[in-house]
């Protein structure tokens, strides 16, 4: 029985060993990671910023995928059809995480269910702008002219669910006012060439690509959807202390696994996405695309989807929003 004991506990003491080292096997084969917008653009430069940094980390192959459609959900499906081994991860903006199952009739995945948060990569402010023939400088001025104008008081977005689309949507809920709502079937450029035209008066922008326009009077700035300034503009107020206390709106960016990919790897995915966010030109580069980085703990990126989860959820149902 002595004997029959010890021979277990052998095998016990090599099995630890062996169990924590199949950790560090990883990768074992070629990691993709799905970029789940067009290439060009902040998810592709993001996930191949991840995808070098990483094959000099953890010494294995990984590829970055484009496969854009659906709000994200179709890059998205990809990974939660895989197994759950971190071989296929993915970078998104807010859509797949904690959107799309509030507008979308079908979903091909549960996203509570389904994907594991792994890491906040960086998050794009919003600039609340306006067209100079619209007679207001501030916050309150704007407000007032909404209250007044009503079905004149239209404003642009890339689409319907985007970010402008929402951060509108929450303003109209908060501030009690009515807008207009012009969507541009994605297309953020046109969008833009109408404000700049006066075709629409207002709209929720990124900073990134409107700051210029503001700095040379074609468009003014009323304020930021953060919750504190921004770096690119401090002079700009934002819309919490302008008079709508605790508003944000930020549109952001996260890497995600299937669920039930090991804790262990995912906080090891976590911390190494964090360093390589902090390389000096990565951080180049995401200014220059009005990024900031703003990591998180895996438990405080998966308490930070559901907290998004549940204030969308009640800004998209009053607004009726829906994608077929």
């Amino acid at each position: 029985m002595k004997s029959a004991l010890g021979v277990l506990g052998l095998v016990a003491a090599c099995a630890l060993p062996l169990a924590a080292s199949a950790q560090h096997l990883w990768p074992s084969h070629t990691v993709r990671i799905i970029a789940t917008s067009p290439p060009g653009g902040s998810v592709d430069f993001l996930a191949r910023a991840l995808a070098e940094d990483f094959s000099k980390s953890f010494g294995g192959p990984f590829i970055v995928e484009s496969r854009p459609g659906a709000n994200g959900n179709i890059g998205v499906d990809l990974v939660v059809k895989a197994p759950a081994d971190g071989h296929t991860l993915f970078v998104a903006p807010p859509g797949p995480f904690s959107i799309n199952a509030q507008l979308m009739s079908f979903m091909p995945f549960n996203p509570a269910a389904d994907i594991a948060p792994v890491a906040m990569l960086g998050v794009a402010p919003l600039l609340l702008v306006v067209h100079p023939s619209v007679p207001a400088k501030n916050l309150q001025e704007l407000l007032a002219w909404m209250h007044g104008e009503g079905a004149q008081a239209h404003y642009a977005s890339q689409a319907v669910a985007s970010s402008g689309h929402l951060a509108m949507e929450l303003l109209k809920s908060l501030a009690g006012v009515e807008a207009v709502h012009v969507p541009y079937k994605g297309s953020a450029a046109q969008a833009t060439t109408d404000l700049l035209a006066g075709r629409v008066a207002m709209s929720f922008v990124n900073t990134s690509t409107t700051l210029q326009h503001v700095r040379d009077g074609r468009l003014r700035a009323i304020a930021v959807a953060e919750l504190k300034r921004i770096d690119a503009a401090p002079e700009i107020p934002t819309l919490a202390e302008s008079g709508l206390p605790g508003f944000e709106a930020t549109p952001w960016l996260g890497l995600g696994a299937r669920a039930g990919t090991s804790r262990e790897l995912i906080y090891r995915l976590n911390d190494r996405a964090s360093r390589a966010l902090a390389h000096a030109e990565v951080a180049r580069r995401m200014a220059h695309l009005g990024i900031e980085a703003r990591p998180m703990m895996p438990d405080q990126f998966a308490a930070f989807v559901r907290a998004e989860t549940g204030k969308w959820a009640d800004i998209i149902r009053r607004s009726g929003a829906k994608v077929e």
